[in-house]
């Protein structure tokens, strides 16, 4: 008779608790800067640009789950020693990911946050299918109760394909390793 009775207990604070959970729509638009770092033997890093969006709910309070876009354009030379020529050219990162957002003090004008990122994408410096891993921490500024200003620094990383076996040097990027200051809003 206890189990049972502990186990109603059990189950009727599960069920207040899902009650408590009024999900709402929420979104993010990010711009950022930063530095790209090829993990390979044949490019030298440089700036990246980008934009990225996500939307989706808040789950309880502070803490937000949705799906987004990431796109940026990084900047690269290739390390060729021998050359003359300023062999500076760009290429495109892209992303599709689930995001994770924690508020720490989500009533608060000013409140700190966590943030993860993990996805699929595209690796323009290979040219092929990349993870996407982009862990970031920041600041949130609420102006009003649905809207505000976001500033955060992230890492973002998009797989690649690796050295060659038997190649005398690397002639790919690798895994590309970005730096990221963002700034943006939500709504």
């Amino acid at each position: 008779m206890k189990k049972l009775l502990s186990m109603l207990v059990v189950m009727l604070a599960c069920v207040a608790s899902a009650s408590a959970i009024s999900p709402s729509y929420k979104g993010y638009g990010e711009l950022y800067t930063g530095y790209s770092i090829p993990a390979g033997d044949y490019y030298n890093g440089g700036g990246v640009f980008g934009v990225s969006t996500s939307h989706g709910v808040t789950l309880s309070e502070g803490l937000f789950v949705g799906l987004g876009l990431d796109a940026a354009l990084s900047f690269y030379s290739e390390a060729d020693p021998y050359s003359r020529y300023d062999d500076s050219d760009y290429s495109g990162l892209f992303a599709i990911f689930a995001e994770s957002r924690y508020n720490i003090l989500p009533s608060k004008r000013i409140s700190p946050f966590v943030g993860l990122r993990l996805g699929g994408g595209y690796n323009g410096y290979d040219e092929v299918g990349s993870f996407y891993f982009s862990p970031a921490i920041g600041c949130t500024f609420n102006l009003t109760e649905k809207f505000g200003l976001d500033a955060s620094i992230g890492y973002s990383l998009y797989t690649g394909e690796g050295q060659d076996e038997g190649s005398y040097y690397n002639d790919s990027a690798g895994s590309i390793n970005c730096i990221t200051f963002r700034i943006g809003v939500h709504f």
